[in-house]
């Protein structure tokens, strides 16, 4: 009688203790088809923390811990396919779908997860034309390489434009209808949001109900879209200071007086390459008195672009920004691809923002009126 009066009490503690760990942690089941390998890895918000999880045929279980309602991303195929859901302790979610595809994996558990999953299922046939596509876009591009052949696919980048503008505008109103859910951050995030043009997300920031404007993704929208603004043509140009390849710190200031062609490249930019003999035409055109050239490459290896500067016999101002992608100037200049150029005038103001180099010559043919001899 004794013994079982103990096991009883034992699991009572036992089934108080499961309780008081469901509330103090979250319960995430995943089954995740097209995995290259066994092991994916999830990061937390809470202790930037990042576990490598090993799965059994695509199947895995985790416990995490989030007090709050935060993101939790899921890299998958060696970081190249990721997904975000969104957690917090007491609950239990669930992740399917396949890692060739992430935009069209399910989340199941919590406000947040429903309704990006809900729109995720009004929208699947839009979503899956949208992987159909890109897949045969890519195919074609590795194709082309390998043949050396040049195949038009104009048919099929249209499509995909239009496809991404149905999805846009079937987010935009989403966050209409739901401007108080983290979801409808998300969405703009996910959706809305041209990296090149992110002042336009404004208007549907500005829908955003004030309790979620403190919430970490729209203050990262909000200054993605502030910092685009202030890189437009008639804004004043971001100082700056960096050491050039001759080892001179140069400012903006360096080039008052002058108008400056700002550039920013890597010595793997394939689209870059042509844009050196047309900078260098250029450099050759108009008067060192009146123009300055400074090309800021954001290779990590430094020695990477000395050999790229030597073969394509770049003679103009040059700095290496070792940063990479995490350089600040980079940042400060809304630069989200290369190449991307800058026309900035005498006065230190953005005349021309993310120009082709062929506009910012016939910026210069009209502005300067003269030609080197």
């Amino acid at each position: 009688m004794k013994t079982a009066y103990s096991i009883c009490l034992l699991l009572l503690v036992l089934v108080a203790m499961s309780c008081e760990d469901d509330k103090n942690s979250y319960i995430l089941k995943g089954n995740i088809k097209g995995l290259k390998g066994s092991e994916i890895y999830i990061l937390s918000d809470t202790d930037l923390h990042r576990d490598t999880i090993r799965t059994k045929s695509g199947k895995f279980t985790y416990r995490g811990v989030a007090p709050t309602v935060e993101p939790l991303r899921i890299d998958m195929n060696n970081n190249n396919a990721w997904i975000t859901l969104w957690v917090q302790n007491g609950e239990r979610f669930s992740l399917t779908g396949n890692a060739d595809n992430p935009e069209m994996m399910l989340v199941e558990g919590g406000e947040i997860n429903k309704l990006l999953t809900g729109f995720k299922k009004d929208n699947l046939s839009t979503l899956k034309e949208k992987y159909e596509l890109g897949n045969k876009i890519s195919a074609h591009s590795e194709l082309s390489t390998a043949s050396n052949m040049d195949i038009n696919d104009a048919p099929l980048s249209s499509r995909l434009k239009n496809v991404d503008h149905i999805l846009k505008t079937r987010a935009q109103e989403f966050v209409e209808t739901h401007p108080s859910s983290i979801a409808a951050l998300v969405m703009i995030h996910d959706y809305i949001l041209d990296f090149e043009n992110a002042c336009e997300i404004q208007p549907y920031l500005n829908l955003i109900s004030e309790e979620l404007r403190t919430n970490p993704l729209y203050e990262k929208l909000q200054a993605r879209c502030l910092n685009d603004l202030q890189t437009k043509a008639g804004k004043p140009a971001q100082n700056f200071s960096i050491r050039t390849t001759e080892n001179d710190t140069i400012s903006l200031n360096t080039f008052k007086d002058k108008y400056l062609i700002l550039t920013f490249a890597t010595s793997h930019c394939e689209f870059c390459k042509p844009e050196y003999t047309e900078l260098l035409a250029i450099r050759d055109s108009f008067p060192a008195k009146d123009l300055a050239i400074l090309t800021v490459s954001l290779d990590e290896n430094r020695e990477d672009w000395k050999k790229l500067a030597q073969d394509e016999k770049i003679k103009w101002m040059q700095a290496i920004d070792s940063a990479g992608w995490a350089s600040k100037m980079a940042s400060r200049y809304n630069v989200m691809s290369v190449p991307c150029n800058y026309l900035i005038d005498k006065k230190g103001i953005i005349i021309g923002s993310k120009l082709p180099v062929d506009s910012i010559q016939s910026i210069l043919k009209e502005k300067l009126k003269i030609k080197k001899k």
